[in-house]
């Protein structure tokens, strides 16, 4: 369990150290939606369909702070090094790089107590996961342009 600790407060050291390329406007209504997307996939993955869980059955108050801690983390990392403004193969490239960094963290984190499967495969979960850093870019892009259009110069 200690692994799962440490991993998420390497990455929030990552972030406190790393040069920012987005603003803190945009890493925290980012990570609000982020929450948001885990917590509606969680109700129904998790909670209504039983496919996989952190810690216990049904809702888990030891779960929360590492959850707060890592999806946050995970959603500010991913789009501060985004590379906006390369080619579309360089983003393609990115996304399944960070595919893969996620699917070998849940496999780290299925080693642990924090989280178990009871269904859900972890193959399910690298499908998925360029999808999810796609609905991450989306919504980064939606928060760019209301910024554009609530401070027109």
């Amino acid at each position: 369990m200690l692994i799962v600790y440490i991993i998420t407060l390497l990455l929030w050291f990552i972030i406190i150290v790393s040069k920012k390329q987005i603003s803190l406007l945009e890493m925290y209504t980012t990570s609000f939606f982020a929450l948001y997307f885990e917590l509606i996939c969680d109700v129904y993955l998790d909670l209504k369909y039983d496919l996989y869980g952190y810690f216990y059955k049904g809702v888990d108050w030891a779960s929360l702070p590492i959850i707060i801690l890592l999806y946050p983390a995970v959603n500010i990392l991913f789009l501060n090094f985004f590379p906006f403004k390369k080619s579309f193969s360089k983003k393609m490239v990115y996304i399944l790089i960070s595919t893969v960094i996620s699917v070998i963290f849940e496999w780290i984190f299925l080693k642990t107590p924090f989280l178990y499967y009871n269904g859900w495969k972890l193959w399910y979960s690298a499908v998925l996961y360029p999808f999810i850093f796609i609905i991450l870019l989306l919504n980064f892009k939606l928060i760019r342009l209301f910024q554009k259009m609530s401070n027109p110069k």
